[in-house]
């Protein structure tokens, strides 16, 4: 049976500045740009002991197209590495990392195929005797909104055929549809064996047979990507794929929950917040951790004083960290706070305007001027659907508690 083992990472983003987090603690922050430098240095060793043979890199290597001298001399040092193993890499350019002939940059080793502009197809034999043709092309700009699947066909003979595609899944709107984009659909008719996306930072699977696979980035750079990053080895066989995950980021973003019954007294949330804290000590991973208070009395904490004060309790000189980047109080004893806008004056009014909210062009024109001040913009992530909704409900309940006070009805 002809079977192929490789290595399939996107997304390393190495000259990420990680807006938002320059007010930590220097050695923490420090960590922190190190983070994913160290991530694909833990990624090449899995190669070599692995003794894949090859690696494809679906894109993004780094954060801009400026690509730092640093990230440049980390990058090939960590490829020169896998020169000395014999393992040849096939790699793309991205949406941030797009090629800029003009530009002078660090001349990667021979083992090391970067696609151009173009598809092309790249050959390879492997050690056992396995044939492999690779297809791919690299962005020449920030936005392709093209589709370039046409570009796209089996060519020769070969035992394997895998497609390079850094993009998006076609969607309704016109402002993500600008990364090469595709349908499954549609690419999976194409009779490649492997489709290696790059692009979306979440670790999904699109389809089986062919696999359509995002192996996700290699290390999280705020709460949107939570959870374990790293490299998934691939195994290619006649009668399947084996896709195995690989965690190599050194720091991991998580939301974690605490709930506090009713009356409780705030030396109860110390202790539970403690107990929460003293859990990730001692692990070999740092923490940047969001609490979720569930309680019944949001007047009990002052989120922003406890903050500071679990902030000041970390010791920064420690191998590994754990902090926490956000604190929310969710309300569980809402079932009169919810509904108090159904007996008030404005209550049709309230609601008029909190499902006009709900839409989301009609909430991003209101809060525009935020995006467009820059001092502020920069520190602002794009909100999820979730985050969106989340943020109505507690305005709406805020609303609620101030009306409620300034009205007298708050007894």
């Amino acid at each position: 049976m002809k079977e192929i083992k490789f290595l399939h990472i996107a997304d390393l983003h190495l000259d990420s500045p990680f807006i938002g987090l320059s007010t930590l603690p220097q050695p923490l922050f420090s960590a922190v740009q190190e983070s994913t430098f160290q991530s694909l240095e833990r990624i090449i060793t899995v190669a070599i002991k692995e003794a894949v043979d090859f690696v494809l890199i679906a894109g993004d290597i780094y954060d801009s197209e400026d690509q730092s001298v640093r990230a440049q001399a980390r990058f090939l040092k960590e490829m020169k590495r896998l020169e000395a193993a014999n393992i040849k890499v096939f790699m793309i350019h991205g949406n941030h990392d797009f090629i800029e002939k003009h530009k002078e940059k660090l001349a990667l080793p021979n083992n090391v195929h970067v696609f151009p502009e173009q598809v092309e197809v790249a050959t390879l034999t492997t050690d056992d005797g396995v044939n492999v043709h690779i297809y791919g092309f690299s962005y020449n700009e920030r936005h392709i909104r093209a589709s370039r699947v046409d570009e796209y066909s089996v060519q020769g003979e070969a035992d394997y055929h895998i497609a390079l595609l850094h993009g998006s899944e076609v969607s309704s709107s016109d402002e993500h549809d600008v990364y090469a984009p595709f349908r499954v659909q549609e690419i999976s008719k194409k009779g490649f064996d492997y489709w290696a996306l790059g692009h979306v930072h979440k670790r999904q699977l699109l389809a089986e047979s062919p696999n359509i696979y995002y192996p996700g980035n290699i290390q999280g750079r705020n709460r949107k990507e939570s959870g374990e990053k790293g490299a998934s080895i691939i195994t290619l066989a006649e009668a399947n794929t084996t896709i195995d995950f690989i965690e190599t980021s050194p720091i991991i973003w998580e939301e974690v929950v605490i709930s506090l019954s009713e009356n409780k007294e705030i030396n109860t949330f110390y202790r539970e917040i403690t107990k929460l804290l003293e859990c990730y000590q001692g692990r070999s991973h740092s923490y940047f951790l969001h609490v979720i208070v569930q309680m019944a009395n949001k007047q009990k904490i002052n989120t922003n004083d406890w903050l500071q004060m679990l902030q000041e309790e970390v010791e920064p000189t420690d191998t590994t960290f754990v902090w926490v980047h956000k604190l929310t109080i969710e309300l569980t004893n809402q079932s009169n706070v919810q509904t108090w806008y159904e007996n008030h004056l404005a209550g049709k009014e309230i609601m008029d305007a909190f499902e006009k909210l709900q839409d989301e062009s009609a909430f991003y024109q209101s809060v525009e001027a935020l995006y467009l001040e820059s001092g502020v913009s920069r520190y602002l992530d794009d909100l999820s659907e979730q985050d969106r909704e989340r943020m109505l409900k507690d305005a709406l309940i805020e609303l609620g508690a101030t009306l409620a006070e300034v009205e007298g009805d708050d007894k």
